[in-house]
């Protein structure tokens, strides 16, 4: 593993945990045990580092969503493990972590935004139009339902909206889903909806 690498596994959860915004570099190397000036050398700002474990979590995240995507299970299945693998990250990543991103470092949260949205249209349309296939979505138009879900994660899963709100992150995205998802299942799909997404 890179030194590069090595640093951001190191600091990630503390800045995770106390916060980016607040965190000095000075207390960053300490943590690490190493000098400002390597810590420097591989980022050459405090917002280059931030960046940087934005860029790992977001990798991280993609390596567990593509393959659970991309299994022999049906789509509402999918859908339900889609769900349960934004429950864990919402472990990590908080709503103040979220509203400290978006406000402190907003070119970073943008990053974010981008690549949720991007990973959306790239795998869940692949999932609705699989459950339309398996009988178990009504055969609306994909282009409209996932514009409607990704509008929807993106306004609701969103601090703007989660600190106004009496929800956490993973409230928020649950019960998108089971609105959005449960408007669109037949009465086939609406059986396996009841004992997957619907019990989440």
């Amino acid at each position: 593993m890179e030194e590069k690498d090595k640093i951001i596994e190191q600091i990630e959860d503390k800045l995770f945990k106390e916060g980016f915004y607040k965190t000095t570099m000075d207390e960053v190397a300490s943590e690490l045990g190493m000098s400002k000036k390597t810590i420097y050398k591989f980022f050459p700002s405090k917002d280059d580092l931030v960046m940087a474990i934005a860029k790992h979590f977001m990798n991280v995240m993609k390596s567990k969503i593509v393959p659970a995507l991309n299994t022999d299970k049906n789509a509402i299945e999918k859908l339900a493990e889609l769900i349960n693998i934004l429950a864990t990250a919402s472990d990590k990543i908080s709503t103040k972590r979220m509203e400290e991103m978006k406000r402190h470092f907003p070119e970073i949260w943008n990053e974010i935004d981008r690549f949720r949205t991007k990973m959306m249209f790239e795998n869940i349309t692949k999932i609705i139009n699989q459950g339309k296939d398996e009988g178990l979505f009504i055969d609306y138009p994909t282009s409209i339902i996932m514009t409607i879900l990704v509008v929807s994660v993106r306004s609701i899963v969103n601090p703007d909206f989660i600190l106004n709100n009496s929800f956490s992150i993973i409230e928020g995205a649950r019960f998108t889903f089971k609105i959005i998802i449960g408007g669109i299942v037949t009465e086939k799909g609406s059986k396996v909806f009841n004992q997957t997404i619907n019990k989440i």
